[in-house]
This record gives C-alpha cells, sequence and structure tokens, in this order.
C-alpha cells in the first residue's frame, strides 16, 4: 500500500480560474495593484510557483509568499495557495521534481496573514509542507543515484529500452517489499526513494520514486499512476515509461524478486489486475501520455 497523498485544500475549476485571476492582478496583472511590493514579493506567477517548487525540492519547513493588494482577500488566500502548489507539482522533466516531489510529501497547511498599508494590505501566505523524509537522506539519495548511474554506463549509446531494461532490473533486485512496517501509518520513511536505495526495503509508492528517479536521470520520461491492485481493490501505484512515442506500464513491486517478469512493459490491454484512479483515465492525461494498448516488443 502507498502513503496516499492529503491536500489541505480542495477547489472547484471555477475556483481556480478565479484565483488564478486574482493572482495575476495580485501580481500586477490586469491593471491592478499599483502599490510597492514589501520585502520578499515574488514579481510574478511563474516566479511565485517556481520558488514554491524550489522551496519543496529542498525540504523547507515554511515556504512564504508576500504581495500587496488593494483588495481584502484573506478567506481565498487557501485556495490562491493550493493552485500555487498544484502547478509547482507539475511534471517539469527534472528528476527530483513533478511525481518525485508530489508522492514523497504527505499534504500541508496553509496559514494567512495580512497587515494594513494605507488602502492597500500586506499579505503573507505560509505553506507548511509534511515531507516523508529529510533533506539529508535526500542528499544521500541523490549520492547513491550518481554511484548507480556512473555504474550503468548509459553514455555508450545504450538504446532506451536497454536503460529501462537495466534500471528495471536493478530496483527488481535490489528492493524488497517493506513487511516490517506495514499498518504503521507513521513510518512514512518507507515510501521513499531512500527506502529502496538505501535500505533496500520499501512499498510500492517506494518502489515507484526510485524507478522514476533512475528512469529521468536516464533521460525516459515517465509518471507515477496510482489506483488499485489486485481482485481486493488495494491501493497501488505503478510506473508508465515511454518507448517509440508510446507509454508503457510496469510494476516493480509485483516483479520483484523474480527471474522472468510479469509486469514489464505491458499495454493496457494486458496489465492485469490493475485500475487506474479516474484522473488516470481523463482525455487530457491520455492525450499527454499515450498509454499502447499492446505490450512492447523489443526490435
Amino acid at each position: 500500500m502507498f502513503g496516499k497523498v492529503k491536500k489541505n485544500i480542495i477547489w472547484r475549476f471555477c475556483a481556480l480560474v478565479l484565483c488564478l485571476c486574482l493572482l495575476s492582478a495580485a501580481l500586477g496583472g490586469c491593471g491592478a495593484g499599483n502599490t510597492a511590493p514589501p520585502s520578499g514579493f515574488i514579481g510574478n506567477t511563474q516566479e511565485v510557483v517556481s520558488a514554491i517548487r524550489r522551496d519543496l525540492r529542498d525540504h523547507s519547513s515554511r515556504i512564504r509568499v508576500r504581495f500587496t493588494y488593494n483588495g481584502d482577500i484573506l478567506d481565498r488566500l487557501p485556495e490562491l495557495a493550493g493552485v500555487w502548489m498544484e502547478e509547482a507539482l507539475k511534471e517539469t522533466g527534472e528528476p527530483d521534481e513533478g511525481d518525485y516531489i508530489r508522492y514523497q510529501y504527505g499534504g500541508y497547511r496553509v496559514l494567512c496573514d495580512r497587515e494594513e498599508d494605507g488602502e492597500a494590505y500586506r499579505y503573507t501566505v505560509t505553506i507548511v509542507p509534511k515531507y516523508y523524509m529529510y533533506l539529508f537522506q535526500e542528499q544521500i539519495v541523490t549520492e547513491k543515484v550518481g554511484e548507480l548511474m556512473a555504474q550503468f554506463s548509459f553514455d555508450g549509446g545504450a538504446s532506451d529500452y536497454e536503460k529501462i531494461r537495466t534500471i528495471y532490473d536493478y530496483v527488481c533486485s535490489s528492493i524488497s517489499y517493506d513487511r516490517v512496517h506495514e499498518g504503521n501509518p507513521y513510518h512514512t520513511l518507507r515510501s521513499t526513494s531512500y527506502a529502496g536505495l538505501i535500505w533496500g526495503s520499501a512499498t510500492c509508492q517506494g518502489y515507484c520514486v526510485t524507478l522514476y528517479r533512475l528512469l529521468r536521470e536516464a533521460g525516459i520520461s515517465c509518471r507515477i499512476v496510482t489506483g488499485s491492485g489486485g481482485d481486493s481493490g488495494t491501493l497501488h501505484a505503478w510506473v508508465i515509461a515511454e518507448l517509440d512515442g508510446k507509454y508503457y506500464c510496469m510494476d516493480a513491486t509485483w516483479d520483484s524478486g523474480k527471474e522472468e517478469y510479469s509486469y514489464f512493459l505491458k499495454g493496457s490491454d494486458t496489465f492485469d489486475g490493475h485500475t487506474p484512479s479516474e484522473e488516470f483515465l481523463s482525455g487530457d492525461f491520455a492525450a499527454q501520455y499515450p498509454i499502447s494498448p499492446s505490450d512492447y516488443e523489443d526490435k
């Protein structure tokens, strides 16, 4: 079972559009906001999102965004923080961003404050994330990843298939499923790349973030997919990876320790026992990450 990502803020699409407009106005767009920005102000939407993403990557305990706005929007700031966070967690292609962050933290709290500044208000939005591991553990993981990539020696013209197979072999042979901490919801470290790469024992989420990190380091586009697995409908996670313009499904958790794989580079029609969550069945996701209905055949 994987540690399910929990969000403290839920918003509807209409609220998201409203918040984006609000953000544009607050940061000087739409002709609004003529007051001088206070110390710590971030100048536009992309800079806000980039700063939050950087702070998440650096395991910052408190992420603060400050800005001045002419109107009273204090009660809307939690929704606005939710928009920023969702944008910050989108895929960038970087190995230590996107799903790598998303599936190694357990949500966040939002604290909002304001001070009067003449006819305007100075706002402070503080985001308090909950991480599954410490920064020093992330640094150990990064060192291990560097050692592995050197060991794999992909600079010699290895094909994408060879890269994926080499990394998959490593993950399946080096990690076992963590039964020791099973049923302990407070032991979140078992769902991290640290558990996979350093302990060699992890949950399916730990398998996935480990596989994701290594594949991205090798230049392979991939995503983590969550849903249910098996007849019991237990929460589960797996990875899809791109080969020749199509994405294929892989479940290193279920292939772990096996000499012959049953869940490597499978098509959607043959990936038995896996039911993706609704978000991964949407037209938008399918258009961006087209999953082949049939298995991959190495040429």
